[in-house]
């Protein structure tokens, strides 16, 4: 069930009334209810009722972990033990839906025979695998190292890990985010409000922003090898406006549906495209992520209380890892272990020999500002790279991702020419036979649509990062949200009425 559909408005309704009509456990069963409902949907669109087997997989994992949690307060003297056993039974769940393919290919290159049976096997993602793991693995090490000291009630544990609006795509919440709301929802005319405007944001930028992006860019993923260096590039830095109108559209619809239950969820985003280093950078997107990898990988590490050299590596291991939790694919270690060697170099240059390469003024601010977006487009190439397959021939995500990033320097004007000429062509025969277009390169096109697309990416930066510009504007709420709502809804409606665009993290 997407945020951005039809099916889930109704849903919403249907069960804000009845939420808010019942009080106590009924309240809480009921949302649990709710959850598993909304988990079950993707399901049974899928595979009919043969999918209802992903929510009894998602329920027989929730329970497991709440009872062996339980044994950890009832036997603290073999905390370490349980804790041991849940994490390694939590991380081979994970592994196997989500890697299985993964290793088994690890094995063929490393000239393994591998029995008929595996490769023949057809494993399935079941829905929010990666995040629903690691809210229970946070949970379980919370509870080992003292953080959480009270042994809560099963219901009260399932409305904390199966909560709908954060269920499929995080925030990845821990127990000191939400456990102390759930007996006492609180609900005002300010959170009402509030809630209202994240969810219009969260459509907007999915809508009007994600997803035309997605349209625009996906010809030069499919074919890097036929676009110029500037396109490319161009699909890097609008897929960086794709990732964060996605995934921050729909933190902000999650928190707004949280909001309206009369909860409070974490932000994920806060104005990430305005961050001056690497560091600032991944304390402003997808924060929950960045402090989950923080806490339980970087911390236990070592962090930074051991010497230089073990802190890179620390780093470059930790987010080599967070990149490998995001997919089953070189591409994306790969763009996690650059991230991590960026934040070592960053490190470096600035505690161990002191050097800041710019000013600490606007003009330094804003060329900071500019690289990082940069590094970060190029980061996004790595990201969404994907394998492309023709009737004749396919491309790994690796080749993909490759082609890429050399054709940014590569692919200039006169490429295909000067490449002609060095096999020993004639390019002024071959213009004049077939015209000059004939060593032309494609081009991404569209260009004051994505202008126009960066201006509302800058908007909704600014507003993050000054919101106080913006509260003097907030005694108008009611008339303003009535306004924006309708004129919204009169443009989502045709679009809702053909179909929704799933959302990126979805498949994580």
């Amino acid at each position: 069930m997407l945020f951005n559909s039809i099916l889930y408005l109704i849903f919403f309704i249907f069960v804000y009334f009845i939420y808010w009509s019942l009080s106590g456990k009924a309240r809480k069963l009921f949302l649990v209810c709710a959850s598993l409902l909304f988990y079950a949907m993707w399901g049974l669109n899928s595979e009919g009722w043969f999918g209802i087997r992903w929510t009894l997989h998602f329920i027989f994992i929730n329970t497991l972990n709440y009872y062996m949690i339980r044994a950890m307060f009832r036997w603290p003297d073999r905390k370490k033990i349980i804790l041991i056993s849940l994490i390694i039974f939590d991380l081979i769940n994970l592994g196997f839906f989500k890697y299985f393919y993964f290793f088994l290919d690890l094995l063929k290159i490393s000239g393994l025979t591998v029995p008929e049976m595996l490769s023949t096997l057809n494993i399935f993602l079941p829905l929010a695998i990666s995040f629903y793991t690691f809210i229970l693995v946070a949970y379980a090490v919370d509870v080992y190292r003292g953080i959480i000291t009270e042994q809560v009630e099963p219901l009260r544990f399932g409305v904390f890990v199966l909560f709908f609006p954060h269920l499929i795509a995080g925030p990845i919440m821990r127990h000191s985010d939400f456990m102390h709301q759930i007996n006492q929802p609180a609900m005002d005319k300010e959170k009402m409000y509030r809630g209202g405007w994240l969810i219009i944001s969260g459509l907007i930028k999915k809508t009007l922003l994600a997803d035309p992006m997605g349209l625009i860019i996906a010809p030069v993923f499919r074919e890097p090898q036929a676009y110029d260096g500037i396109s490319i590039l161009l699909a890097g830095m609008g897929f960086s406006l794709q990732v964060y109108s996605d995934f921050s559209g729909y933190t902000d619809m999650a928190r707004g549906s949280a909001l309206l239950l009369g909860y409070e969820i974490p932000e994920n985003f806060i104005a990430p495209f305005f961050s001056k280093s690497s560091r600032e950078l991944w304390q402003r997107w997808h924060i929950t992520l960045a402090t989950w990898l923080r806490d339980y990988i970087y911390i236990p590490l070592g962090g930074s209380r051991t010497s230089e050299g073990r802190i890179y590596f620390n780093l470059i291991v930790t987010f080599t890892l967070g990149g490998l939790w995001h997919g089953a694919d070189y591409t994306y270690i790969a763009w996690g272990g650059m991230w991590g060697i960026l934040l070592a170099a960053e490190r470096f240059y600035e505690k161990k020999i002191n050097l800041r390469l710019l000013p600490e003024n606007r003009y330094g601010n804003t060329v900071r500002i500019a690289m990082m977006f940069l590094l970060f487009s190029i980061g996004a190439i790595m990201f969404r790279s994907q394998k492309v397959e023709y009737p004749q021939h396919s491309y790994s995500s690796g080749s993909i991702m490759v082609t890429m990033l050399k054709g940014i320097v590569t692919h200039t004007p006169s490429a295909l020419a000067d490449l002609y000429e060095d096999q020993g062509g004639d390019r002024e025969s071959a213009e004049i036979v077939f015209g000059k277009s004939i060593f032309s390169q494609k081009k991404i096109g569209k260009y004051d649509t994505i202008f126009f697309m960066f201006l509302g990416l800058i908007f909704f930066h600014y507003v993050q990062f000054r919101p106080e510009r913006f509260q003097r504007f907030r005694k108008y709420d009611p008339y303003l949200i009535t306004g924006v709502s309708m004129i919204l809804g009169g443009y989502l409606v045709p679009i809702f009425a053909t179909g929704s665009h799933q959302f990126i993290y979805f498949v994580f």
